[in-house]
């Protein structure tokens, strides 16, 4: 029996698409802002699947030294290319699983633990929330600190409907914060994401972004170039 609504996978796609748009639009077509308003829809659902990752990975060490590693590689690469020091969307994630993997802690030690391992649980989470605060304020990191927490806040719930509402909460704190209307378009995710009918999808993409983000943006500076 066919499930309905949208598998995991199909959205993936969706935000690389959006994400293409994006940068097609930064490179290719600067002056056009239809190609960057499209691309807001593209880091939100990242964002999403960051937590459902983090949430059904089998080797969390592997999942967040993946992220951390293209996120460094990435950031000396654009660093000499482009002079600018902007951390990218990697390693803003990186930031992400770091804080979910601590709160999961956190709640493992709620139900199970002592009480001093309960308070050195929370005072980790706690503190790594701050440095995250604080390196959002001193660095320019992608999407900013409450890029970094939309992944965080939708891990905070269980339930399929639980995560979509905070992702619609994640997505407005998101906006709220940027206090652009070009960053407003981030909305357009959240109708999009409702149809997420909590499966992975047919065939396994467990790379597939990991390979496409550097891929389509070396095609698109050739482009560039050629043009």
């Amino acid at each position: 029996m066919k499930t309905k609504g949208l598998s995991g996978n199909v959205l993936k796609i969706i935000a690389a698409v959006t994400m293409m748009a994006d940068h097609t639009g930064m490179i290719l077509f600067p002056r056009t802002e239809a190609f960057r308003l499209i691309g807001r829809i593209a880091f939100p659902l990242f964002a999403f699947f960051i937590a459902e990752g983090c949430r059904y990975t089998h080797n969390k060490k592997k999942y967040l030294g993946t992220i951390l590693l293209l996120g460094l590689i990435f950031h000396a690469v654009f660093v000499l290319a482009t002079g600018q020091t902007l951390f990218n969307i990697f390693i803003t994630f990186s930031f992400s699983i770091i804080l979910i993997y601590l709160l999961q802690r956190v709640k493992k030690e709620m139900r199970e633990g002592t009480w001093q391992s309960k308070i050195l649980s929370g005072i980790l989470f706690f503190g790594m929330l701050f440095f995250t605060y604080l390196f959002t304020t001193c660095f320019q990191v992608d999407y900013g600190f409450f890029g970094i927490m939309l992944p965080v806040i939708v891990s905070l719930f269980d339930g399929l409907w639980q995560r979509k509402a905070a992702f619609l909460a994640g997505s407005l704190l998101l906006v709220l914060s940027i206090h652009t209307y070009f960053q407003s378009f981030c909305l357009l995710a959240v109708p999009i994401l409702f149809f997420y009918n909590g499966t992975k999808g047919k065939y396994k993409m467990k790379y597939f972004f990991y390979v496409f983000y550097p891929a389509h943006l070396v095609i698109l500076f050739l482009l560039d170039i050629i043009i």
